[in-house]
């Protein structure tokens, strides 16, 4: 990481509270397929950044929650969402977590290596299969048309449609931030090697 970690030690109470929100309720549980907390206390991934600007730290992180464990999008479309985005950008801490993440929602090893190749795994729920469809067009185009536009909608709805264009939208930015701040997986993670960045 291009930054010092924040020592929980020195924290303002503002960074305190943001903190804390990261080390208690659902994100510590023991079934949590990743952590954001490392063995040290210090925050990984994006709360690492996030933690040294609580004004923006605390509204992204509320909307983290939402994408987490609010959304309507089930976990399994979801996540295929979130990879694709990880692999659009080879964001290797979007993909620890999320491949993670995604495994403990039910993809499979051939569902996670299709996705890392851009390609819609088999088998997908029509739902799951308009999700991909959806987030490949948003993330080429940055846009759909008016067919594609009605052909989500008409299996997510106006709100789901919503919803996955605020996780692209959200999980492109989390994974410029990550790259801007060189933030990596824990020690001793590796990525695929597909998705690994070059030097610069």
């Amino acid at each position: 990481m291009r930054i010092d970690d924040v020592d929980p030690a020195t924290m303002t109470g503002e960074q305190r509270a943001l903190y804390d929100i990261y080390t208690s309720g659902k994100r510590v549980a023991p079934d949590s397929p990743f952590t954001l907390v490392g063995a040290d206390g210090r925050l990984l991934g994006p709360p690492a950044i996030w933690i040294i600007n609580p004004v923006f730290g605390r509204p992204l992180q509320q909307i983290g929650s939402a994408v987490r464990y609010g959304s309507q999008i089930p976990a399994r479309a979801r996540e295929i969402a979130i990879l694709l985005v990880g692999h659009h950008h080879k964001s290797a801490f979007e993909l620890y977590a999320h491949e993670r993440a995604g495994a403990a929602a039910g993809l499979s090893e051939a569902d996670l290596a299709a996705l890392a190749d851009c390609r819609e795994p088999v088998g997908l729920s029509d739902i799951e299969s308009v999700v991909f469809r959806t987030t490949v067009r948003i993330l080429d185009a940055g846009t759909v048309t008016d067919a594609e536009f009605r052909e989500a909608t008409e299996l997510l709805g106006e709100p789901g449609l919503l919803e996955l264009t605020t996780i692209v939208g959200y999980y492109n930015m989390v994974a410029w931030q990550l790259a801007v701040f060189d933030v990596q997986p824990p020690a001793g993670v590796q990525p695929p090697a597909s998705d690994v960045r070059p030097p610069a």
